[in-house]
């Protein structure tokens, strides 16, 4: 129960702080909002304001659990103390609706039931693949180290950690399920700010209605009850366009801050939140745009614009300053940086908008029915979303159009269904809208989804790998079960998390060739995909059982003896997607003797300069590669920083790179470049001896002693079969996985 109650606690502590500094900056705003209004906004722009400070602790290093609890506890004590916490300046307003009592019984049954399930499965020990993982991982990491630091070898510490700023001192307090609590709250407070938008336009069953759609969607329920950012992101967004229509209902210039504050933190919280923020400049431009003299009516768009720069600046500075990319891990063929290979962000993004569809289009019927490949539904009831069409009548209903739209213009990067969440308040309130006032028609078609998102329901009509609630875990919650109990029953790869903890000493790094939950751990887990890095180990590891990455073949330039300071390898061929130009070893001969290399020699390639050295390195079990499908101008390039003697050269390489063409070049004493040879002969050669520990040795020396192995991984078999070969040895095995030492 002790844990239970600092679940609670922490995410109750956290949720109080965010209203408390939203309180604080509204009063200061001098903001007139009804309480309604005030209680959901108020939530919202906090954790923006929160996030920020809980950002510079971080950047301090000194993320402390009493300095974090401080910050916290100083927050609600300033909005107590100056009477914030009551809503010193919440006024009345104009006159509104009040909310009937059959639409207050349809609504508060509906989502009450559903909140309590979320409830529920949120305050359970987090079990979500993402959530367990890189969320919570990276907070857990934060934690441990009290502040930020670069890790260059996963790319999701690249991203923005808006809402996990917010998970940071809840972690601290209650752990995994105190963060889950506070993602809960967002769902929440989303739901609340919908209700009071809907009464804000005279409205409010069109209101409930567009509220009950997004709180009751089965997507939004699995997504809200774990550590995941995409309802939280939904709000912020919803926060955004709420205060711009404060903003011109009031016409108080003060209140953009807020506009600007939240567009910025949508940013902050996710990447592709980013249209928000050009919703709010263009309906300030386009509200503005009267203004005399030409410099007032650019006032109001430059106050969102700093604003929003002031809340999503620190990581676009921080990605800048640790990635040379201020969008990592994306947009790295612009961008170019060590970490994030060109090939694997194509490779990445092309799954993405994909997810493995032969076609994309079912994907109406996939996200709102079925749900196997996208992983998850939005429910059936938004096939009405051409009705939506309806609300163009009024005001309301053009720019929530406008802004659903700008929301989804992002969802083809990624197709799954919670990259649709940040859309559906815009959408769910227009089709509401389309409805006008039609009390009963809202009543049912609220009805009709609670029936049809209800899980026991749900489970009749969905894929089976549709992701969804399909649990009431309230002994777990509770901990009446024990969380390790449950974790183990229900968390893939908990137990193997577990193992790790028990069987490697200190905070060693695990290489793993599949997913682990990172913050069950205090390892440092090392995901075959994760970084460039971590690509090239991989690519060593596959090479030792996959014949066709083997050191297999050698392309061989003869020609007559020339002295030479500088010399390069040209690839020629326009290649195609996905074949790379990758070279195990590059070398020079002179009379058939291979020259030494030295340490001054200069050797530069591109694309992808930084791995250059893995062609000269003299390992086979390493290679270069381009990172990027391979097309003519690539090259390798050697300064001797003298004039050598060379007659022959040399390149090592796989058997799957027949599709590249190569040509010799030196260059001349003016520095220009001139062709001496092309067209290789091709050798062939056995597989080096002792391939397999060649590869893990290369682990070994780069301070990699483990390595996790799932069972179903390609080449597990390899690994299993004859641990020796490969220089490992066997030191755990649970729940499909395979955890290997190396023998050095």
């Amino acid at each position: 129960m002790r844990q239970a109650a600092a679940a609670l606690f922490g995410a109750g502590f956290t949720v109080a702080a965010c209203y408390a500094a939203g309180s604080l900056l509204i009063d200061q705003l001098r903001a007139t909002l009804r309480q309604d209004e005030r209680i959901p906004l108020a939530f919202i722009l906090g954790a923006a304001c929160l996030h920020l400070a809980i950002f510079i602790i971080l950047a301090l290093h000194i993320a402390y659990w009493p300095v974090l609890a401080g910050l916290l506890a100083a927050t609600i004590l300033a909005a107590i103390v100056t009477g914030a916490w009551r809503g010193a300046h919440t006024a009345i307003g104009k006159p509104v609706a009040p909310p009937s009592n059959s639409l207050r019984m349809v609504f508060g049954w509906c989502a009450g039931i559903f909140a309590v399930v979320y409830l529920v499965n949120a305050w359970a020990p987090e079990v979500s693949p993402d959530g367990a993982g890189y969320h919570l991982g990276l907070v857990a990491r934060e934690l441990r180290v009290h502040g930020f630091e670069p890790l260059t070898n996963d790319m999701y510490a690249m991203l923005s950690q808006g809402v996990e700023m917010l998970f940071v001192p809840a972690f601290a307090i209650g752990r995994h399920s105190a963060a889950a609590l506070v993602h809960f709250a967002f769902s929440v407070a989303l739901a609340l700010a919908m209700l009071a938008y809907g009464r804000r336009i005279g409205k409010p069953w069109a209101g409930a209605a567009g509220a009950l759609l997004t709180f009751a969607s089965p997507v939004v329920g699995a997504d809200a009850s774990a550590a995941y950012v995409d309802v939280a992101t939904a709000a912020i967004v919803f926060g955004a366009f709420y205060w711009t229509e404060v903003w011109d209902e009031q016409r108080h210039l003060s209140l953009l801050i807020p506009v600007g504050l939240l567009a910025g933190y949508a940013y902050a919280a996710k990447y592709t939140a980013f249209p928000i923020a050009i919703y709010a400049l263009g309906l300030v431009a386009w509200r503005s745009r009267r203004l005399r003299p030409i410099g007032k009516s650019l006032r109001p768009v430059l106050l969102v614009a700093g604003c929003a720069l002031i809340m999503a600046g620190p990581w676009i500075a921080r990605n800048w300053i640790w990635y040379q990319n201020p969008v990592a891990p994306f947009a790295n063929s612009i961008f170019r940086n060590p970490y994030v290979h060109v090939m694997f962000e194509h490779d990445y993004s092309e799954r993405l908008r994909h997810y493995g569809m032969p076609s994309l289009w079912p994907l109406a019927l996939e996200a709102t029915l079925r749900g196997g490949y996208v992983s998850g539904i939005i429910g059936p009831a938004f096939l009405l979303l051409p009705v939506a069409l309806a609300a163009l009548r009024f005001q309301a209903g053009r720019r929530l159009l406008l802004a659903g739209a700008l929301m989804f213009s992002t969802y083809f990067a990624n197709i799954g269904a919670r990259f649709l969440i940040p859309s559906l308040p815009f959408f769910s309130l227009a089709i509401g809208l389309a409805f006008g006032e039609a009390a009963t028609l809202l009543a049912a078609l609220m009805l009709i989804h609670a029936a049809a998102s209800w899980p026991p329901i749900l489970n009749h009509y969905v894929n089976a790998n549709c992701w969804r609630l399909v649990r009431f875990p309230y002994k777990a919650a509770l901990r009446i079960t024990p969380p390790e109990d449950f974790l183990r029953k229900n968390s893939q790869g908990y137990s193997a998390a577990q193992m790790i903890d028990q069987k490697v000493p200190g905070n060693e790094p695990v290489f793993s060739m599949d997913g682990i939950p990172d913050s069950y751990t205090r390892h440092p887990i090392l995901l075959y995909y994760e970084s460039a890095s971590n690509e090239t180990l991989a690519d060593t590891i596959n090479m030792g059982w996959n014949a066709a990455e083997q050191p297999i073949l050698s392309r061989v330039f003869s020609f007559p003896e020339r002295k030479a300071r500088r010399m390069r390898v040209v690839q020629t061929a326009e290649g195609f997607y996905p074949h790379q130009w990758n070279v195990y070893e590059l070398r020079f001969f002179y009379h058939g003797a291979e020259l030494a290399r030295k340490l001054d020699w200069r050797l530069q390639a591109w694309p992808n300069p930084w791995e250059v050295q893995l062609a000269f390195d003299n390992s086979l079990a390493t290679r270069w590669r381009s990172g990027e499908t391979a097309s003519p101008g690539m090259h390798l390039d050697v300064d001797f920083g003298r004039d050598e003697p060379v007659d022959e050269v040399r390149l090592i390489v796989s058997g799957d790179s027949e599709l590249t063409r190569l040509q010799l070049e030196s260059a001349s004493s003016t520095g220009a470049w001139e062709k001496i040879a092309e067209n290789p002969r091709v050798m062939q050669h056995d597989v080096p001896k002792g391939i397999r520990r060649m590869a893990t040795y290369e682990l070994h020396a780069r301070g990699i002693h483990y390595l996790m192995v799932a069972d179903k991984s390609n080449g597990a078999e390899d690994f299993a079969e004859d641990p020796e070969a490969w220089g490992l040895k066997l030191i755990g095995h649970t729940e499909g996985e395979r955890l290997y030492q190396t023998i050095w």
